[in-house]
């Protein structure tokens, strides 16, 4: 049975920044339809989004920082939960159990403390049956970034590579970030950089050819990229390569 320890309703704003604390209960936190940041738990990061749920076990560090403003439903609680620490994104449908328990709590009509623990059985329940599912289609993930790593030269959408696995373009973008560090077409944008500088520094082909066999769109385009990157411009590169 699940016990309610606190519950709470607010409004977090853009730029917002919760410092790191911990609770001697664990804690669920839904972000509301406008939330964009990121949550610190336990030394690991992650993103959240309209309609993410964070779940912060017993005594673990845990920050945020807002980068819109957003409504947040966050409550404390003692029961057995076997799910990890981390955030789960897309759960709309808890959304209405979060919203009952904070009504519940304002109301504390007969047997609302019964109410309030099913409802939070109920919210572990929907994020154990997330929590499988993703499970099984952390692989696509995996295979997603062979992909680009064998494919850069190509022109890759983002689109196409969620069709490669179980969820929305949407839905893909932050889960590849919080496994890689980058979203997807930042980590494309690596791996062409990164292919690019070798050639520049082993190979004589012009700048328009090594763009070409990137995925760049133009020699510009590389240029202005490397440019940011690496502070050089590609004949800077190359030049550097040769002195050494």
């Amino acid at each position: 049975m699940a016990k309610l320890i606190f519950c709470h309703s607010d409004y977090r704003g853009k730029d917002g920044y919760i410092a790191p604390h911990s609770h001697e209960c664990k804690e669920l936190v839904f972000y509301g339809d406008t939330a964009q940041g990121e949550t610190e738990i336990g030394g690991e990061k992650y993103i959240f989004a309209p309609a993410s749920v964070a779940l912060i076990h017993q005594g673990i560090l845990h920050s945020e920082n807002h980068l819109a403003g957003t409504n947040v439903m966050f409550f404390g609680f003692e029961a057995h939960a076997s799910l990890p620490d981390g955030v789960w994104n897309n759960m709309n449908e808890v959304k209405s159990l979060f919203c009952d328990i904070v009504e519940e709590v304002r109301n504390q009509e007969w047997g609302y403390e019964k109410i309030i623990s099913l409802k939070i059985q109920e919210i572990l329940a929907f994020l154990e049956r997330k929590n499988t599912g993703e499970s099984n289609c952390v692989k696509n993930l995996a295979y997603c970034k062979r992909y680009i790593e064998e494919n850069y030269m190509q022109d890759i959408s983002v689109g196409e590579l969620a069709k490669m696995t179980c969820y929305s373009s949407d839905r893909f973008r932050h889960l590849f970030a919080e496994e890689f560090g980058l979203y997807p077409q930042n980590y494309l944008m690596k791996v062409r950089l990164e292919n690019a500088s070798h050639l520049l520094r082993t190979t004589d082909y012009s700048c328009m050819e090594i763009a070409m066999m990137c995925g760049f769109a133009d020699s510009g385009q590389m240029t202005k990229m490397i440019k940011k990157k690496y502070g050089m411009t590609p004949n800077e590169i190359r030049k550097s390569a040769i002195k050494c």
